[in-house]
């Protein structure tokens, strides 16, 4: 990739320069300084080093310093204004400016959350359209807009990193060189010295330099020079001497030699030229009529404008007040997979440990009609049903005391009427070939059930009749009708048996625009068929079913190369409100909705589902008040370890469970341990933050939540494992001030982020290690606990917490009240 460096022509002791609609920068080219474009009208593609970006109407980008780029207008009417920051005005106020990393695309965030984005615009908008009298003026409405973006933009990298723009997209030594002349250009700096010091030859640097730049390197020092000197010359009353020699020149002649050669006039004529013209008043850009500037410049900047969007809240609350019932529906189901999965000594063990922990009530399973499981035997005189190992798999739960949530699944191949199957176990998806013989299995299972462990326990349990609908053959290759005929047939034998045994049909599971919860209950209250449960299935990721449907119906089924897309952030509280309204409004009796399965992503290769971003997004979400109006919602899963998959050899790969293979806790399972801490009084609640009473104990669960950008969303950024595909966001900065509470508590304060309770995050520290031996194991088992200080406080009315929660950050605090 071939590019131009060009110099922005910044008036004499002005720091910012504007253009609009700058066709020229279609060509690849680098420029000093940083760049922020706002696409005003139609559509802009933007490429920054390697990544194209498209600009839609308001979005903004922000180019670092020396970044190579191009801009293309992909619509005729496209509008846009570039405005450019001189690197040695900031690098004067700012000494760390070599040393920061500016990241602001407004389009990775979505609509909500534009705020941070509106300060930028404000500013951007007053600088174009505000009168100024003076210099001086500029700098500060300039230095307010670099103040916020460094704040809230920009972090600051060690020369060690490659990212840092000394070394950025760098191998180039004509970048290099060029960096080296920003920061040094006071001192006596020569090519001679830079070539000593990269141990180049200075002739091989000089045409080097002068092929890529345009200019020779003696050429452009005098430029930096001069440019720095303009500044000096506005705003210092200091003699034309003082000025050279600070702006590096050798001496007062050779500056007034090098002005005359470039603007005609001697230092002073040119200082009072622009004296006289900002004495005059100008504005940087005249007569410039947009309707959507003058909007955002009569908007008054506030200091609480800047303080909210880096996230600083204060938080004052009397404990005694705003009472009222927390709503857990967190804790009562987790799902396994199938069966045969709880034949496995581990996943015994896991989850054995989560329920002790988390207090789990339902563990939900599928596939107890599977091959693997053996249960039809076809012998001489007919078919033989065997419930040996279903029932080692029953003694185990109720063992342990966790109920069973049992999915009627899959068709047994002796039974099935096609051979279509799904899942690597081979799930038969297809109908029976005759119904009675589908009726005498579930009511042999039935009956086994309520003869080996009682029918006052049994009813306690659910029973699913089948996973989910009828969509693009996935989970059931019938048609609807044939659906519907099974669950009437099973749900009428069933409540046969009892009616006090729980029951329900398959899951919505949102696959395409037309839901089938309609018809089903539609379809139940005019033939009086039972439900007690319905359920849905909800995941942020969709599959693009156009593209999906267009292979081959010979591939295989490899979840690699199944097409995504995923929802917006409100995606889980925008289905529970309409899930629930479609129940009040198409079903006239009162009956449980039941979130089967609900996770993020119900793709096994997600490696997201490995990152501390998993804790926040179960947090943010179990907390939303959408979640009150369920039963209980069902986590996919409790551990990696799902025969449906393939199971991969590296310890993280993207599973859905909260423990992965080696037993090694994610960050989602801590998640679901604070939860389950909290008290079931709520006397405080707000965006990241919720505070609850258990008796006189105290709990606390602060959270910073960031959700995936845009670009990941449409599916416009490569899934890889890195954490710059979220929404740009701050640490959260939190003062709580807790009132009228009285006496001795020993306060336990937890801390979950990137650095402690995130073992992914410390496999990846360690080198992604494939095989790791017993030791290693134990050593990320150990440091996926979330860190933990403990201290006494004796409290005589107020408390004094102040938090910083990192990205993807948790702080739980429980106060625990001592008595004498």
């Amino acid at each position: 990739m071939k590019n131009s460096f060009i110099h922005i022509p910044y008036l004499p002791g002005c720091p910012v320069h504007f253009m609009i609609n700058d066709y020229n920068s279609e060509e690849f080219h680098q420029h000093s300084g940083l760049e922020i474009i706002w696409l005003l009208h139609g559509k802009l593609k933007v490429t920054v080093s390697q990544n194209d970006y498209l600009l839609l109407e308001n979005d903004l980008i922000l180019i670092n310093h020396f970044e190579a780029h191009q801009i293309v207008p992909k619509a005729s009417d496209a509008y846009f204004i570039q405005l450019h920051i001189d690197s040695l005005f900031i690098n004067k106020y700012n000494h760390d400016f070599y040393s920061m990393l500016y990241d602001l695309k407004s389009f990775k965030n979505s609509e909500d959350n534009q705020k941070p984005y509106d300060v930028i615009r404000i500013l951007f908008s007053q600088l174009i359209t505000r009168k100024y009298s003076h210099t001086v003026e500029i700098n500060s409405d300039v230095l307010q807009l670099l103040g916020y973006l460094t704040f809230r933009f920009s972090k600051r990298l060690s020369l060690t990193e490659p990212e840092n723009p000394f070394f950025y997209k760098n191998s180039n030594i004509v970048q290099q060189m060029l960096n080296r002349v920003e920061q040094d250009f006071k001192g006596k700096l020569t090519l001679s010295e830079i070539a000593l010091e990269q141990h180049y030859n200075s002739s091989y640097l000089s045409d080097q330099f002068r092929k890529i730049v345009g200019v020779t390197f003696k050429a452009y020092l005098e430029e930096i020079r001069i440019r720095y000197s303009l500044f000096l010359l506005q705003h210092q009353e200091a003699s034309i001497s003082n000025v050279a020699l600070a702006s590096g020149f050798s001496d007062e002649k050779s500056y007034y030699k090098a002005i005359k050669n470039k603007f005609s006039l001697t230092p002073l004529q040119l200082r009072k030229k622009y004296q006289e013209q900002y004495d005059e008043g100008i504005s940087l850009i005249n007569h410039l009529n947009v309707e959507l500037i003058n909007q955002y410049a009569a908007i008054p900047i506030e200091p609480r404008m800047i303080e909210d969007n880096t996230i600083q809240m204060t938080i004052v609350k009397d404990i005694q007040t705003e009472r009222y019932e927390l709503k857990q529906a967190w804790n009562k189901i987790i799902n396994i997979g199938s069966a045969n999965t709880l034949l496995n000594q581990n996943i015994r063990d896991q989850i054995k440990e989560i329920h002790e922990e988390i207090q789990i009530e339902y563990l939900r399973f599928e596939g107890v009609f599977n091959q693997e499981m053996d249960v039809v035997q076809k012998e001489r005189e007919g078919f033989k049903f065997n419930w040996k190992f279903i029932n080692n798999i029953l003694d185990y739960l109720v063992d342990i005391g966790v109920k069973p949530f049992i999915c009627l699944s899959y068709m047994p191949p002796l039974f099935a009427s096609k051979s279509t199957s799904f899942f690597n176990y081979q799930g038969n998806t297809s109908p029976p070939k005759e119904m009675s013989q589908w009726l005498s299995l579930v009511q042999s299972f039935m009956m086994n059930c309520i003869n080996r462990y009682s029918h006052n326990i049994v009813s306690e349990w659910y029973f699913q009749i089948w996973t989910e609908f009828p969509v693009h053959d996935i989970h059931w290759s019938g048609t609807l009708e044939q659906y519907l005929e099974l669950y009437k047939q099973t749900a009428l034998l069933i409540k046969g048996i009892s009616p006090t045994l729980k029951i329900g049909p398959a899951a919505e599971n949102f696959h395409t625009e037309e839901h089938i919860s309609e018809k089903l209950l539609e379809y139940c209250e005019k033939n009086e068929i039972p439900i007690d449960f319905y359920s849905c299935n909800i995941y942020h990721n969709r599959i693009k079913f156009k593209e999906w449907l267009e292979r081959s119906i010979t591939d295989p089924v490899d979840i690699k190369l199944i097409p995504f897309q995923y929802e917006e952030k409100n995606h889980t509280k925008n289905l529970l409100e309409k899930m629930h309204r479609m129940l009040k409004s198409n079903y006239k009796k009162d009956i449980e909705f039941i979130v089967t399965r609900w996770n993020f992503s119900w793709d096994v290769t997600n490696f997201l589902h490995d990152t501390a971003f998993m804790a926040t997004f179960i947090i943010d979400n179990m907390l939303d008040k959408s979640v009150s109006l369920t039963n209980a919602i069902g986590y996919l899963s409790a551990s990696d370890i799902l025969y449906e998959w393939d199971i991969k050899n590296t310890p993280f790969f993207g599973g859905t469970g909260l423990i992965n293979t080696e037993g090694i806790k994610k960050s989602a399972y801590y998640a679901f341990v604070f939860l389950s801490k909290l008290g079931s009084t709520v006397f405080a609640r707000g965006k990241n933050y919720i505070m609850t009473r258990q008796g006189e104990d105290i709990q606390i669960l602060v959270y910073n939540h960031t959700y995936p950008d845009q670009l990941f969303i449409r599916g416009e950024k490569e899934e890889k494992i890195s954490y710059d595909i979220f929404e740009e966001s701050n640490d959260l900065l939190l003062n709580i001030h807790l009132k009228n509470i009285y006496g001795t508590y020993k306060c336990k304060q937890y801390s979950l982020n990137r650095h402690n309770g995130s073992a992914y995050d410390e496999w990846i520290r360690m080198g992604e290690y494939v095989d790791l031996n017993h030791e290693e194991t134990d050593y990320l088992k150990n440091i996926s606990r979330p860190s933990l200080k403990l201290k006494q406080l004796a409290l005589q009315g107020d408390l004094h917490l102040a938090l910083h929660v990192p990205v993807h950050g948790v702080e739980c605090i429980l106060l625990n009240k001592f008595y004498n």
